[in-house]
């Protein structure tokens, strides 16, 4: 099964995810110096310059997944759904914000992030923080 997982944001928003990315547009140009061949340091030097100019113009960004265990339930979609609005600090606070035990929340938190669903950011004490980066998912079977 295929999975497109769309996400929405600003220009300005672009050149966050860049910084946080290359750190800067030097440290980005210094990697193009080394290896000339890869096309994807090109284009977002293209990009990260554009939205520098254009920090309100909006863009659509699309993630292709595949998912052979096509074992995805509604409850994944809520639990997705949760994290996206309420933005856990871990996992454990995402079992109190659902009211569910934590050894209920952790399998199913994990095989989310191995399916590429959702990611993991560090949260306060070397929590695992969850994280949802997309607004939409287009299923294709």
């Amino acid at each position: 099964m295929m999975l497109k997982l769309k996400r929405e944001m600003t220009g300005a928003e672009f050149v966050q995810q860049m910084e946080e990315k290359y750190e800067s547009i030097d440290k980005l140009k210094r990697l193009i110096e080394k290896d000339p061949e890869n096309p994807l340091y090109t284009l977002d030097l293209d990009d990260w310059i554009y939205h520098l100019e254009h920090p309100e113009a909006k863009i659509e960004q699309e993630d292709i997944i595949f998912i052979q265990d096509t074992d995805l339930k509604m409850s994944d979609l809520q639990l997705l759904d949760v994290i996206k609005k309420e933005h856990p600090k871990s996992i454990r606070n995402l079992s109190h914000i659902m009211n569910k035990d934590i050894k209920t929340i952790q399998p199913k938190v994990s095989k989310l992030a191995e399916s590429g669903l959702l990611k993991f950011e560090h949260g306060p004490k070397n929590a695992k923080k969850p994280v949802v980066n997309f607004n939409k998912i287009e299923i294709e079977i």
